[in-house]
């Protein structure tokens, strides 16, 4: 009995799902400006605002695709994000998008930033090559 039981399992014809829209905005959906938009003079960031930030807010209307990822910041910078996010009611990853999409048609500002990157990445690589030479002295003696 329990075999036919199984072979039944086995046998039957499971409902199609169909798939979902992930993106953040559907395509079909006429979609108003936030006010929250309005009051981009309020950011405390800065006056200098790129001259396509009204062609981005009118294309609002696209289909956003998003990747989740995990990013490990220092402690400190990490609490400075938090705190400028928090004061402006805006997301980390949404900040982090139109800081990235500024300064990358700012070629001065585009320079700087990378020059300090790879300091910070020789900083952060030096570090960890000094954990693992430690990981390895303890492990296999001194």
């Amino acid at each position: 009995m329990s075999n036919d039981a199984l072979e039944r399992i086995k046998q039957r014809q499971r409902p199609s799902v169909p798939t979902r829209d992930l993106s953040l905005i559907p395509e079909n959906a006429d979609i108003l400006i936030s006010s929250n938009l309005e009051n981009e003079n309020n950011i405390s960031l800065g006056s200098v605002i790129p001259s396509n930030i009204e062609e981005r807010k009118l294309g609002a209307k696209t289909s956003i695709q998003t990747k989740q990822t995990t990013m490990r910041l220092e402690v400190k910078v990490s609490e400075r994000l938090s705190s400028i996010c928090r004061a402006n009611e805006l997301s980390r990853e949404v900040f982090l998008e139109a800081l990235f999409e500024y300064y990358e048609v700012d070629p001065d500002a585009w320079n700087k930033i990378l020059v300090e990157a790879k300091i910070k990445g020789e900083q952060r690589q030096n570090l960890a090559n000094l954990k693992r030479a430690q990981s390895m002295m303890q492990r296999f003696g001194e």
